[in-house]
């Protein structure tokens, strides 16, 4: 039962990734969790609901990996992979050929400890995305009020303008969807990565003791 649960959470996390390429998708999404994450409008700040939201997703991510990662195991195979490479290239710095062929017999157990890490990495990404992605797209839908739009746009359009306004150091007053000094992420994402992190960050030491 609990395999099967892990592969429909996992199906729901591939499936939502995939679609929020899909504008229909992603606006059907936003109205199905609207009802619920709208009362979050009620803080009035755009800042303040970002970083509820943001430690929300930091504590579920925390969780999964507290209970889906074997933290002892990816040790052990990030030391034995680690190792195996520092040898595999002093080799063949010195044409050892002797050390090749006998690190030719460990080149499948080391594959296998490969897989095994990129498997529990990709179920842990696929898991955290069921609620990660709803979040984000609930967050676009809100800020640039996609509902009254023209179009459609993106996650990272350029073409729309959010209604919300925040007073940010050296800045002053800016709209959340205006860019950070490079064309690389808006405000409200870079505000909604920085409290993930930081409070994620407190989350993984508290669960770890």
């Amino acid at each position: 039962m609990k395999k099967i649960v892990q592969n429909v959470i996992m199906i729901l996390g591939i499936a939502f990734f995939i679609g929020i390429f899909f504008p229909s998708f992603r606006l059907g999404m936003a109205q199905a969790v609207d009802p619920i994450l709208h009362p979050l409008l009620g803080f009035g700040k755009i800042h303040v609901v970002i970083f509820i939201l943001a430690s929300f997703t930091a504590l579920y991510s925390s969780l999964i990996q507290r209970f889906t990662v074997d933290y002892k195991f990816m040790k052990f195979a990030q030391q034995k992979i680690a190792e195996y490479q520092k040898r595999y290239f002093k080799a063949v710095k010195e044409n050892n050929k002797f050390l090749l062929k006998q690190l030719e017999k460990e080149r499948d157990d080391i594959k296998r400890l490969q897989a095994e890490l990129m498997d529990m990495n990709f179920r842990t990404m696929f898991y955290t995305v069921v609620v990660t992605i709803p979040i984000w797209i609930w967050l676009w839908y809100v800020i640039y009020n996609v509902q009254n739009l023209p179009t459609v746009y993106p996650m990272w359009s350029v073409n729309a303008t959010s209604h919300f306004n925040v007073t940010v150091p050296f800045s002053g007053e800016i709209h959340v969807s205006d860019y950070l000094m490079l064309p690389l992420f808006t405000w409200w994402i870079f505000w909604y990565i920085l409290c993930s992190i930081a409070v994620g960050h407190i989350f993984r030491r508290v669960l770890q003791e």
